[in-house]
């Protein structure tokens, strides 16, 4: 069932694209979907009792996606998938119309991936898994920002810097608790003994709230929030309200049980909650920008949860809990809302709004509701969370002075929360007046005076999140039970949740009432106020401290890459070759009573073999023109695939021997933008690199020579002979061990493929290319006619460019049984394409258009999906299932193989395309084919004369 959940999740994903393609902006109705039925399947699996899933994924070192769902989980799963769906609902009306403005189909993938990671991390019961999907929220969060346009550039990328900071953190507590509990799973680290060790407990509690920091913007860490505004609306409604924020707060509930009576942990955060509180209380109050205001005001809530949950008792566990919800709720409508003002008036800032007439009825009676809310006034649910954490406050353990600071740290924030939320609701309704200092503030030019009410589809979905507080405001006891069992999950005690709006005149409701006395006065006073408050600046930017640590840290990197950071292959390969020889060195010197040789160790061909070998290596490197180079390495490579055919390596020649082949092809195409002629190396830089040519190759000799014989066949070498046949049915061991028992592998390598591809378009379609070198050619020679000269090839080529094509597809077929598989096949298929290449009358022929990012994508998708299979089996990912079809094994590990297949050749065909002469006139995304050659220029009467070819015009887009 939780396994469900996640796919269900996913599906948005996978669905996000090619339902914008179809839908537009519409497309986030139907998204919503599948995150509602994922939330109605937790609540159909929810029994009361904890309900764990365990699904291999790397058994070897412990790391399974093993899911579980407490009421902790419940209630953070909720918040992900309903306020998830509520903005994709949203999102349908705030995107624009126009596709290219909007690009909705990036939106929807990247909205629908940052709800799937934030699932994964409310479910995971792995510290891995849990931590992978804490950085696929930072990175979901980073492109969500950043796709908003050039200003968010910066903004997005100081939010991963101080995100991935956080993540460190968390990778150093995960490594902790791993190596000293010695599982990776949540449920036996929380279980283990080892908490009870102060060194230990402290250590991982400081990495824990690090991480807890970065991701819910606390201080020091909180510049990112405000500054990540930048996004679009649906972008901040789901980050502060449902998302990444609540990220880190659910981490610290999570270990809360463990770590609750630990005095540093409890320092760090009622120390930096209570200042995270005032800081974003205080800094909301000064902004004129709605979303600012916001922005800041989610920082100062954050910093009551990390308050709360500092304190550590049931009752404030219980308190952050609700307030959890309460915040999701108010702050979600609220940011919407502002999106809806923003969308009808042009403007977010209060000024420009004071001085228009806003008729917006339902907007601004929704705004109000959900800001008073946020103030904690009755009889709305902000008002029985605000409540329950004054009521945690009074409780606070320790010395007497301790509750008084909290509750008074708690009260004041509180009051300038009902400061700011008066502020937000006067501003969006254009109550706020002029600006104190008298500055006038005009809307934009175009727009009209009136600002009138949006459609109810746009402002439909963000009404029923404000009434949703106000129904929990009067009914909170439907929430008594999932607030309880998650209570009890946080702090590992019995808790029994009442909530209620009226619990008899105490402590806590006099100083709820003081607080909204005061903080209504401020809102009275509010010019005052604003006055002291623009006065209020601190001397020093948070921002700039970020950029000031991300500049240092380039700068850093700098100096350490310095050796390495240059295109030169010199310098890469000398420290490889130099701790080669220095290993040999150490080698000869340490090791002693070496095996005895076994059975004869070389041959006679052997040796012919090598000479042919260190013929080509020699004649490499005495080459002077790039041509001559690149056919004699050919030498090298034909000699290598000659001693695999006599090692009876049937597979590993074959793809030698197609890799010889493409690179030949490729090359040609990437020699006619070089220089002839390699330039003259000074002689100093020569002797380097023939020194450290000569360690590592005697180096490497002397290695072989010194260990080949000496060993018998390894366990694991026995264990693949052996079992290839009796647990994958297949008979090549070879492609046994790449689809089946290393497929995760393989899968991974076949990604690697894929985004090479993308980097290569990515690389050649943004950037000028060096032209094509002219070169001048005899009128005589046959160069000067190719193509009259090579009708045999022309006529034969496609033909046998077919067949071989063909040939490629019974390659994969058989791999599993004979020599063959989709890696060899896809090469073999990429020479097919490559002699149609050469056969073609020109880049345009139907025969060369292939689409090379369908093939890649294609590819990895079938291969994922593959292994999706295995897990819906209960094999695992790429668990092989399969069935007996007239004597013949149909497997999964076919159609993985098929993936392989169609994702090589997308690899080999995006380097023909795109390395290939260039057209004119034509958006090379379009396409995957180039135009024929310039034409060389006209000759001359003079017979002799050369005639000089000349670059084609650079592609445009």
């Amino acid at each position: 069932m939780l396994l469900t959940s996640l796919l269900l999740t996913l599906l948005s994903v996978v669905a996000a694209v090619p339902a914008s393609r179809v839908l537009g902006r519409d497309a986030g109705w139907v998204l919503a979907a599948p995150l509602l039925a994922a939330a109605g399947v937790l609540i159909a699996a929810w029994t009361g009792d904890v309900r764990t899933e365990h699904h291999p994924w790397i058994p070897a070192v412990g790391v399974d996606l093993d899911l579980r769902l407490n009421g902790l989980a419940l209630v953070f799963a909720m918040i992900v998938l309903v306020i998830g769906a509520a903005i994709l609902a949203y999102s349908s009306r705030y995107l624009s119309r126009d596709r290219t403005e909007s690009r909705p189909g990036s939106f929807y993938l990247l909205m629908t991936a940052f709800a799937a990671s934030m699932l994964l991390l409310v479910l995971a019961d792995n510290i891995v898994v849990l931590f992978v999907a804490w950085e696929f929220t930072s990175f979901t969060s980073f492109f969500l920002i950043g796709r908003s346009g050039d200003h968010a550039r910066d903004p997005a990328i100081r939010t991963l810097l101080v995100t991935v900071g956080g993540g460190l953190a968390l990778l150093a507590a995960v490594a902790l608790m791993a190596v000293r509990t010695g599982t990776a799973s949540l449920s036996g680290v929380l279980a283990s003994d080892v908490w009870s060790e102060a060194g230990f407990t402290t250590t991982v509690a400081v990495l824990l709230a690090v991480a807890a920091f970065t991701k819910s913007a606390q201080f020091p860490f909180q510049a990112w929030l405000p500054d990540s505004m930048v996004a679009i609306s649906p972008v901040s409604a789901y980050l502060h309200a449902a998302a990444m924020v609540k990220a880190g707060i659910f981490l610290l509930l999570v270990f809360s049980p463990v770590l609750a009576g630990n005095p540093v942990w409890s320092a760090l955060l009622i120390g930096s909650g209570l200042i995270t509180a005032l800081l974003g209380a205080v800094s909301a109050i000064r902004r004129h920008d709605l979303k600012g205001l916001l922005a800041y005001s989610t920082m100062s809530q954050l910093g009551l949860l990390v308050t709360a949950i500092g304190i550590g008792t049931p009752v404030a566990l219980t308190a952050a809990i609700v307030h959890t919800v309460a915040h999701a709720l108010f702050k979600s409508a609220l940011f919407m809302l502002i999106g809806v003002v923003d969308h009808e008036a042009g403007t977010r800032d209060l000024r420009e709004l004071a001085a228009r007439h806003v008729r917006m009825p339902v907007t601004g009676t929704a705004i109000a509701v959900a800001a008073l809310s946020m103030a904690g006034i009755p009889p709305l649910f902000g008002f029985i969370s605000k409540e329950g954490l004054v009521e945690a406050a009074l409780g606070t353990p320790g010395p007497a002075w301790l509750p008084v600071l909290v509750t008074a740290g708690i009260a004041l924030t509180s009051v300038f929360t009902v400061a700011y939320s008066g502020r937000l609701v006067l501003g969006a309704l254009g109550l706020w007046g002029p600006s104190p200092d008298g500055a006038a503030h005009s809307w934009p030019t175009g727009r009209e005076d009136e600002v009138h009410e949006a459609p109810a589809t746009f402002w439909g979905v963000p009404v029923l999140a404000a009434a949703a507080g106000v129904a929990l405001g009067l009914l909170p006891g439907v929430l008594d039970t999932p607030v309880s069992y998650a209570a009890e999950a946080a702090s590992g005690a019995e808790v029994h949740a009442h909530l209620a709006l009226w619990h008899g005149v105490n402590t806590a409701l006099l100083v709820s009432a003081a607080i909204i006395v005061l903080g209504l006065l401020l809102v009275a006073l509010r010019r005052p106020v604003e006055r002291v408050a623009s006065h209020a600046a601190l001397p020093f930017s948070a921002l700039d401290a970020v950029d000031e640590v991300r500049h240092r840290l380039i700068g850093v990197g700098a100096v350490v890459s310095r050796a390495s950071g240059t295109l030169a292959p010199r310098p890469h390969l000398l420290i490889p070759a130099l701790v080669l020889g220095l290993l040999a060195v150490a080698g000869v010197a340490t090791i002693e009573d070496l095996p005895a040789v076994v059975g004869q160790p070389s041959r006679w061909h052997d040796w012919v073999l090598v000479v042919l070998v260190g013929a080509g290596v020699i004649a490499t490197i005495r080459a002077k023109t790039r041509i001559a180079a690149m056919v004699v390495v050919g030498v090298v490579g034909f000699g290598m695939t000659l001693w695999f055919l006599t090692l009876g390596a049937v597979d590993v020649a074959l793809t030698q021997l197609m890799v010889e082949v493409l690179t030949v092809c490729v090359m040609v195409l990437l020699l006619r933008r070089l220089p002839a002629r390699f330039s003259d190396e000074p002689t100093p830089r020569r002797m380097q690199a023939v020194l450290a040519a000569s360690v590592a190759g005697v180096a490497a000799t002397l290695g072989v020579l010194a260990f080949t014989g000496r060993s018998s066949m390894s366990e694991i070498a026995h264990f693949y002979l052996t079992q290839s046949y009796a647990q994958a049915g297949g008979t090549n061991v070879v492609n046994v061990i790449l689809v089946d028992f290393r497929a995760v592998d393989t899968w991974g390598e076949m990604t690697v493929l894929g985004a090479t591809a993308l980097t290569i378009a990515a690389l050649l379609l943004n950037r000028r290319p060096t032209p094509p070198q002219p070169s001048a050619v005899d009128m005589r020679s046959p160069l000067a006619h190719v193509r009259e000269n090579l009708v045999h090839i022309r006529v034969f080529g496609r033909v046998f460019g077919v067949l071989i094509i063909l040939l490629s597809a019974f390659l994969l077929l058989r791999g599993h049984y004979e020599p063959g598989g989709g890696f060899i096949a896809a090469l073999v298929a990429g020479a097919g394409y490559a002699l149609l290449y050469l056969a073609a009358d020109s880049d345009t022929a139907p025969e060369l258009r292939w689409p090379y990012l369908a093939f890649i994508g294609s590819g990895i998708a079938v291969g994922t999906a593959t292994g999706i299979v295995g897990y819906l089996t209960g094999k695992g990912f790429l668990g092989a299932a399969g069935v007996k079809v007239l004597d013949y094994g149909l497997s999964t590990t076919l159609a993985f193989d098929m993936g392989v297949y169609l994702a090589v050749i997308g690899l080999i065909v995006a380097a023909f395309s795109l390395l290939g002469p260039e057209r004119p006139g034509e958006d090379p995304l379009r396409a995957s084919s180039r135009d024929p050659g310039v034409a060389p220029a006209a000759p001359s009467s003079d017979p002799s004369a050369p005639t000089t070819t000349t670059a084609r015009e650079e592609v445009t887009r």
